[in-house]
Order: C-alpha cells, then structure tokens, then sequence
C-alpha cells in the first residue's frame, strides 16, 4: 500500500469478520477497556462509541515505552489507570493486575461492559480473573492469519460451542465473548 499514488484504485475484500457489540442505544453504560501493549490503539475508536456512560480505560505494557494512547483517552475524559510491568509509569504488574486491585469498585449492583484487546497470556490472564456476572466482557483476539478470509482456518480459536467447536479469528470474531473461548 505504500508503494500505491494518491488516487490509485485497489481491488480489497474487507472489512471482514465481527467487531465489539455496543449496548443498548441510548446508553450511558458502565465500560472499561483493558488494553496490552498496541492492542489498546484498537480500543479508542471504541471508547469514542462508548461516550456518555462511565469509561474506564486500563493501558498496561512491559515498560512505559509501551504505553500508548493516554491523551486521546484523556480527551474523552476517561479515568485512565495504567500498569507497566517494570513499574516505569503508573503501578507495577500487568494491566490484569490493576484490574485485579480495583475490581472491588465495580463489583456492585451495576452492570460492567468490559472490552479486552491485547496479548493472549493477558486474556487469558482476565479470562481467569472476571467470573462475577456483573462483567459482560468481550474479548479481541490478535491471531496469526495466513488468507484474513477464512478459507486456510490458520486462525482457529477453540471455543465452548458444542456445535461450533473450532472457530476463525478472521471471520467468525475477532471479537469473542471471553467466556466462550477455551483458553487451555
């Protein structure tokens, strides 16, 4: 694409797959956003949808070179609570660990909508921290992709589903309710 001029006409089969489910409109609901490392680039366009309720964004990388997308978030007036792992910004430990520390604040009687979107050890890490049924959490897998249409199955994810047992991060998500993946 970079190799293409202004104007040029390119022939693209897209966009594929499903994206993040929004709440009921009109919303002012509860959100967070859990973000690791570039996958919480993927989530702002989200928190900007989500403008009206609460908005919690949670940003966590290894160091804080990692941490991206701060003022943007800011600009949405998000409360913004950040982790890096060597403790260079915000709190040492995993963006799941800050969840961890002030999941007591969203454990009341208000339904939380959490959106995910980073590497899969911290999915999996969440998938085994958020069980209380005040969490709906949904979760955007980053999976190698050999075709990006569904036709190879080189992105498989097993899931919960009895019928649908192997699913394609291409075009059946990339987007999964948390609970329904089979995080092994």
């Amino acid at each position: 694409m970079t190799t293409l001029s202004k104007g040029q006409k390119v022939d693209l089969i897209g966009p594929l797959g499903n994206g993040f489910a929004l709440p009921p409109l009109p919303s002012s609901a509860n959100s967070i956003l859990i973000g690791g490392g570039v996958g919480i680039a993927s989530l702002y366009p989200l928190a900007e949808a989500l403008k009206g309720g609460k908005l919690f964004v949670f940003i966590g990388g290894k160091t804080q070179n990692d941490i991206l997308g701060v003022e943007d978030f800011r600009e949405l007036h998000s409360n913004i609570l950040i982790a890096t792992e060597d403790g260079s910004l915000g709190v040492r430990g995993t963006v799941v660990d800050l969840f961890l520390s002030e999941r007591k604040r969203f454990e009341r009687n208000e339904k939380y909508h959490v959106y995910a979107c980073g590497p899969v050890p911290m999915l999996k890490a969440l998938a085994e921290t958020v069980k209380s049924k005040n969490f709906i959490c949904q979760v955007s897998l980053e999976a190698r992709m050999g075709c990006g249409f569904g036709a190879c199955w080189g992105c498989v994810v097993k899931t919960k589903h009895p019928e649908i047992p192997y699913q394609r991060v291409c075009q059946d998500g990339p987007v999964f309710l948390l609970q329904d993946i089979v995080w092994g």
